[in-house]
């Protein structure tokens, strides 16, 4: 029996795809485009398939050829080339998830642990999101998400398959290379320690939640291990840590002096991402199944810096 993570050589599957080599599992990676760089470390311990999960066949067999026992569904396409090609985003996003759950359920794969987001909301502020806030998605990202969401909870009641998600905030760590209205982050520590010039496509004052990538993956393992009782609430919020634009970029310049950073206020993305989040609550998370982040803005930008510079020595 295996693992199989789609979107698997992608910026978080290949870091969960360490942690469960790690445990000892069998590893498979369904990818459209395979990063096999992105996996260099570990690519002898995976099987790695080249997939599209707007195909059906080849997500059913890759679920068959396997005996894939649990599917950690990573795959999909980002917020701005959803917007981009909305047609391309429900083929991928809503059809590639209808095809997993149906591949989990004729082929008897025991669970299914999906990667939403807080995008399902919408832009709003002052007001705290919890797990039975009203969902309004304004892009297509979101509503294809939230379509996912309400298609796992339809498997879950009629054919009692084992299905949870849960809704990230932005995904910070090295590597990510799709742009999406919140990666300012992630890219502004990158391009800093490379010593060059970024600009931040944000207002100063909008506000994101983020999570460092590696709390990200061990969240997917957490509420994957969790005794299936203690699953009340299928579809769980990660509030991670939440900063002002400014106020992150304040944090990159006292670790990184010379970050030379500039905002430059993007209309299109302000008008999509708007002020942001204010307060999201994960309490059913951490109640449900002991969710805690082990990375605070100090621990993230450490381990950052860290795993960029080895990942650059290593392409010397």
């Amino acid at each position: 029996m295996a693992s199989l993570v789609t979107g698997g050589t992608g910026f978080l599957g290949c870091e969960l795809a360490k942690m469960l080599v790690q445990r000892g599992e069998r590893v498979v990676l369904f990818d459209v485009a395979p990063s096999y760089a992105a996996v260099e470390s570990i690519k002898n311990k995976v099987s790695i398939m080249r997939g599209d999960l707007g195909n059906w066949s080849e997500v059913f067999n890759a679920v068959k050829d396997h005996e894939v026992k649990s599917i950690f569904h990573l795959g999909g396409m980002l917020s701005l080339p959803s917007e981009a090609n909305p047609w391309a985003a429900y083929r991928v996003n809503a059809n590639g998830t209808m095809h997993i759950l149906e591949a989990a359920r004729l082929f008897g794969s025991e669970k299914v642990i999906f990667a939403s987001t807080l995008g399902v909301y919408g832009p709003r502020k002052r007001t705290i999101i919890n797990e039975s806030a009203v969902e309004k998605p304004e892009t297509m990202y979101g509503s294809t998400k939230l379509f996912a969401e309400h298609l796992g909870r339809f498997y879950a009641k009629k054919f009692g398959l084992d299905f949870r998600a849960v809704r990230f905030p932005t995904l910070v760590g090295p590597g990510a290379t799709t742009k999406h209205p919140s990666q300012y982050m992630p890219w502004m520590i990158e391009y800093s320690l490379a010593k060059k010039p970024f600009d931040v496509w944000v207002e100063e004052n909008c506000r994101v939640p983020f999570i460092y990538h590696k709390d990200a993956a061990n969240a997917l393992l957490m509420l994957h291990d969790a005794p299936r009782e203690n699953i009340k609430t299928l579809v769980y919020n990660l509030a991670g840590t939440s900063l002002t634009a400014r106020e992150f970029a304040d944090k990159v310049v006292e670790h990184i002096p010379s970050a030379q950073i500039r905002f430059r206020p993007d209309p299109e993305i302000v008008k999509m991402l708007g002020g942001g989040f204010d307060v999201i609550d994960d309490s059913c998370a951490q109640k449900e199944w002991g969710w805690k982040m082990s990375f605070d803005m100090e621990d993230m930008m450490q381990d950052f810096e860290r795993t960029y510079r080895a990942s650059a020595k290593s392409r010397r």
